[in-house]
């Protein structure tokens, strides 16, 4: 029992020092690691610090450029326990399920979605702004300075389908699905979860409606879900 929290301390403690996640960020990190890990096992575990790993690369390549910009995270792209909360809650909500629902493959299916939307979402916010080309909103296709919140560039689409895809590959060879309900609940739930928050950011966000935790948490929530549905339905 003690070995899974000290693996879970000790990786909050990379992500701390390497400057992923501020403190506060870290310990909720730390807590929702370690119920993951009791609730599903060591290699839910590993798809979300893959999670983790691959949104801070995304985030400071190019950083400076993106600070010239003005579309770069603040704080080095250091995140805040706000994000913890906003990408982590949901999958760490289906593993909770999948631990009282008898490891249902439905369960195991929404977690590799929401983990693949806001992987997706990740890469393509933080590759998409370095697009040469402007961002167009994906309500009206009208373009839209970078950074602008709903706006959509085929760098950006390109990278969020590619961030879907691999939390796919890496959720089968980690064992947690057989490979086509890995790919189906990944890339189906990836990519409508990514443009969902595309649709939030460029309608409600906009209006002061909603935050940007709120929306990558509905976008998780979407992506979590039809991804989840669509593998229980074209795997039935």
């Amino acid at each position: 029992m003690y070995l899974p929290l000290l693996v879970c301390l000790v990786a909050g403690a990379i992500i701390y020092w390497k400057g992923v996640l501020d403190a506060r960020g870290t310990a909720l990190a730390v807590l929702m690691g370690a119920f993951v890990y009791f609730s599903a096992g060591f290699a839910w575990l590993l798809l979300l610090l893959s999670f983790l790993l691959l949104g801070f690369a995304a985030t400071r390549y190019r950083y400076a450029y993106k600070r010239k910009l003005n579309v770069s995270e603040p704080d080095g792209g250091r995140r805040r326990v706000i994000n913890v909360l906003a990408n982590g809650a949901l999958p760490a909500v289906f593993a909770g399920l999948y631990y009282a629902g008898d490891s249902s493959p439905f369960f195991a299916a929404g977690y590799i979605a929401s983990v693949a939307t806001v992987t997706a979402d990740t890469l393509s916010s933080e590759l998409g702004v370095l697009s040469r080309r402007r961002p167009v909103l994906i309500t009206t296709l009208e373009k839209v300075p970078h950074g602008t919140n709903g706006g959509i560039t085929p760098l950006g689409e390109l990278a969020g389908f590619g961030g879907a895809l691999l939390i796919g590959l890496l959720a089968f060879v980690l064992g947690i699905a057989p490979l086509e309900a890995c790919l189906i609940s990944a890339l189906v739930g990836g990519i409508i979860g990514f443009n969902f928050d595309s649709l939030l950011g460029a309608t409600l966000e906009r209006r002061g409606m909603l935050s940007n935790a709120g929306v990558n948490l509905l976008s998780s929530f979407a992506g979590g879900l039809s991804g989840a549905g669509a593998a229980l339905f074209l795997l039935r």
